[in-house]
Parts: C-alpha cells; sequence; structure tokens
C-alpha cells in the first residue's frame, strides 16, 4: 500500500518541483526587466499610421545613367569593407573612407589608379560614417556610435578627439552625416536619438521624427540646434557659395 501511494505522489511532486522552478526562473528574469523600465524609461515602440492620402506613387528610374560613368574609374576594390562616405584631399592626392569595422582608410591616388595605395590610417573604436576635411587638413568624422569627433595625425601617433556626443542632455545616437563650412563651422546630423545602428530599421519602421540637424563652433566648443523633428536626418552638404546648407531625411 505504501509503495503503491509513493509510485502516485512522485511524479506530481516532480511536476510541482518543476513548476516551482519554472515560475523562479520567470521572476528572476523579469524583475529586473521592469526594474530597468522604470528606472531607465525605456521607450516603447510605437508606429504611426501611414495616412492614406500619402501613399507612396508608383516611380520608375533608369537603372544606370550612362553619363554618370563618363570618365570614372574604380580606385579600390576588395580593399575597403563597407566604405560609407568619403573625404578628398586634392592638395595630396589622398581618399579617406569610414569602413564598417571601424577603420578609416587613406587611399594614395598616383598617377595610374591600378596603383593606389590603400592604408589602414586609424580606427576611431567605432562606425565611421560622415567625413568632411578641415582647412587645417585634419578630418572630422561623424561616428555612428561615438558622436562627432576630430582625428589628429602625427607621425606614427593619431589621436582621436570627441568634440560633441549630445545637445541638451540628449545623446546622439546615431551621427550620420558632416561637413565644414569656410568659416568653420561643423554641420552635422543625428539621424535617430532613439536608435543606435544596429537598431536602425525600428526607426524606419516606426515612421516618427527622431532626427536632429546641428552645427559646431570649434572656437566655442557648442553645439547649435538647427532643425529637430527629422525623418532620419541623413546627409549634409555646404552650398559652394556658402549661402545654405542641404541636409536629407532618408524616409520622408
Amino acid at each position: 500500500m505504501s509503495e503503491s501511494c509513493d509510485t502516485v505522489t512522485s511524479p506530481q511532486l516532480k511536476r510541482k518541483l518543476t513548476r516551482s522552478c519554472l515560475s523562479t526562473t520567470l521572476l528572476v528574469i523579469a524583475f529586473p526587466v521592469a526594474l530597468t523600465a522604470v528606472f531607465y524609461q525605456l521607450e516603447p515602440f510605437k508606429p504611426a499610421h501611414f495616412p492614406a492620402r500619402e501613399l507612396p506613387r508608383t516611380a520608375s528610374a533608369p537603372t544606370v545613367i550612362p553619363r554618370m560613368l563618363v570618365g570614372s574609374e574604380v580606385v579600390v576594390e576588395g580593399k575597403v569593407k563597407g566604405p560609407e562616405d568619403l573625404a578628398y584631399d586634392k592638395r595630396n592626392r589622398l581618399i579617406y573612407t569610414g569602413c564598417e569595422d571601424g577603420w578609416i582608410k587613406r587611399i594614395t591616388v598616383n598617377k595610374s589608379v591600378a596603383d593606389s595605395v590603400v592604408k589602414n590610417w586609424v580606427n576611431t573604436g567605432g562606425r565611421p560614417l560622415g567625413l568632411a576635411l578641415e582647412k587645417t587638413g585634419e578630418l572630422i568624422v561623424a561616428d555612428a556610435d561615438l558622436g562627432l569627433l576630430r582625428v589628429r595625425v602625427k607621425g606614427n601617433k593619431s589621436n582621436v578627439e570627441v568634440l560633441a556626443n549630445e545637445y541638451n542632455g540628449l545623446k546622439f545616437n546615431l551621427t550620420d552625416g558632416v561637413d565644414v563650412g569656410e568659416d568653420g563651422t561643423i554641420y552635422f546630423t543625428d539621424a535617430t536619438y532613439k536608435y543606435n545602428l544596429k537598431d536602425f530599421y525600428f526607426d524606419f519602421a516606426e515612421r516618427k521624427p527622431h532626427g536632429r540637424f546641428m552645427s559646431y563652433n570649434p572656437a566655442t566648443k557648442k553645439v547649435a540646434l538647427l532643425a529637430r523633428n527629422l525623418y532620419f536626418a541623413n546627409g549634409v552638404a555646404v552650398a559652394p557659395d556658402q549661402k545654405f546648407v542641404v541636409y536629407c531625411e532618408t524616409i520622408l
């Protein structure tokens, strides 16, 4: 009789213990997550409704624009990984481009393009996107992970200086495009303050304006907000006559 009772109750006891362990495990996982959400006020994913009146129209464009390739030559192939932007030093015939492994590559353009030399110049430790040269020849970098940078190289020593990584307490989360005016003012974008580069597609899906367009004054070392509530603010270009600055929004 006793043996029969043990045979019946043992599996029940095991199931109870299993449920108890599972509940404890879930509690251990859920509690820190809930606590983090309370203290850090994590923003939920809340996609905006797409207005019916703004549904995209059918558009077409030629796959190849022949005039764009007139006089073009391939400078480097297979030696740079995920090049995003470039800056060209006309005086020294040098091309700088930022790659997805964190390296800024310096390419020396020789008389024969085939003889161009690619060098690992500086690794920012982040993801360099936009590049622009100052009058001094120093390179300004919009680094998606680190913010607005200035890169100096003397001999074999390099220095990566963080010029700015936040505005009014709100950090840059995806510093993207950059250009420099003749007066030294640096114009740049923070594509989205909510999502980083790894999660940027959520910004597209959410369809809300988290981007900012800003400037940095090297003399005062201050950031100024020029435009906000932008839809994934991306590239920046100062007009040749210095009368205006163009920036683009990726998902309008």
